[in-house]
């Protein structure tokens, strides 16, 4: 497993992201998505593939948080291998062709997020069937490397549900074993996670959060801290 760097989230999440499975983390704008899942990446040993599709990737923040941490910034950046699809299309051949570039030496696969261009090509045809292809080929990915692999979400408006809900849950959840739900909270610059699903763990469970200059750290003290 690969560790959060925030001990209550590794404990929610059972010890940490599991490998060998997809894990899914979703929300709203600006609740933590990425700054998480680049964390994961930088606290790791090894190489991360990471599938930038919104152009969210920033290798200042990165360097940022490796300072903030007394990491080596550059050896922190060589170890991220990134990608930048422009759209669905070439999502899917960069998706594909993962399979022959990560080998023993990643730790970590990401795609943030996995229905941007799904969104914004779905009203225009059925894209449903791609997008579980997708997936299928990052489970495979992790299966098979016996790696984690993290796949962020976007949210949308349910009018039915009357709540905000994950981008084409239905295909996701089927293959995504544990799921994250980030979210804003009142407080300024506090979030919390949300545990929706896992594979041993009880749903439900949750722990807040900051984002700092370090990226993603413990909410200690105030009664702030889950227990």
């Amino acid at each position: 497993m690969l560790t959060t760097g925030v001990k209550s989230l590794d404990e929610l999440l059972g010890g940490g992201v599991a490998e060998g499975v997809l894990t899914q983390i979703y929300g709203s704008f600006a609740t933590g998505k990425t700054t998480l899942a680049i964390q994961v990446g930088l606290l790791s040993r090894g190489k991360v593939a990471y599938v930038d599709t919104e152009g969210g990737f920033s290798p200042e923040r990165l360097s940022q948080m490796a300072d903030a941490r007394g990491l080596d910034a550059g050896e922190a950046l060589q170890r991220f291998i990134l990608f930048t699809p422009s759209d669905f299309k070439e999502q899917r051949r960069t998706i594909g062709g993962l399979k022959k570039v990560v080998d023993d030496s990643f730790s970590l696969v990401v795609v943030d997020s996995i229905t941007a261009h799904y969104r914004a090509e779905e009203q225009r045809r059925n894209l449903t069937g791609e997008l579980a292809k997708q997936l299928q080929v990052l489970l495979w990915i992790a299966r098979k490397k016996h790696i984690p692999v993290i796949v962020i979400n976007q949210v949308h408006f349910d009018s039915r549900a009357e709540r905000m809900k994950p981008v084409a849950e239905h295909t996701l959840n089927y293959r995504t074993k544990d799921i994250l739900r980030l979210d804003k909270l009142n407080t300024p610059g506090l979030r919390v996670a949300i545990l929706e699903r896992h594979r041993f763990r009880p749903e439900g469970g949750m722990v807040y959060f900051r984002i700092t200059e370090k990226g993603i750290e413990e909410v200690l003290g105030d009664g702030e801290k889950s227990e």
